[in-house]
C-alpha cells in the first residue's frame, strides 16, 4: 500500500536517513565540544562526519525516481 504515491520501503528509507543524520549531528556536536581540549583526533573526527553528512545532503532522496 502507497502513501501519497510513495512505497513503505520508501518511507522506511527516508526515516532511516533522518535517523543516521541525527546521529552524525549529534557526534558532530560531541567532537566540536572536544576540540576545545585541541586534540588533533577530535579534528579527524569533526572532519569525518563533516564528510559523512555532506554525502547524505548530496545523496537523491528515496522515492525520486531512481
Amino acid at each position: 500500500m502507497a502513501v501519497d504515491g510513495r512505497s513503505r520501503t520508501d518511507e522506511a528509507l527516508d526515516h532511516a536517513q533522518d535517523a543516521v543524520r541525527a546521529s552524525i549531528e549529534a557526534a558532530a556536536k560531541i567532537a566540536r565540544e572536544s576540540m576545545e581540549t585541541g586534540t588533533e583526533a577530535a579534528r579527524k573526527v569533526q572532519a569525518s562526519l563533516k564528510e559523512a553528512l555532506e554525502a547524505l545532503r548530496t545523496s537523491p532522496k528515496s522515492g525520486s525516481g531512481r
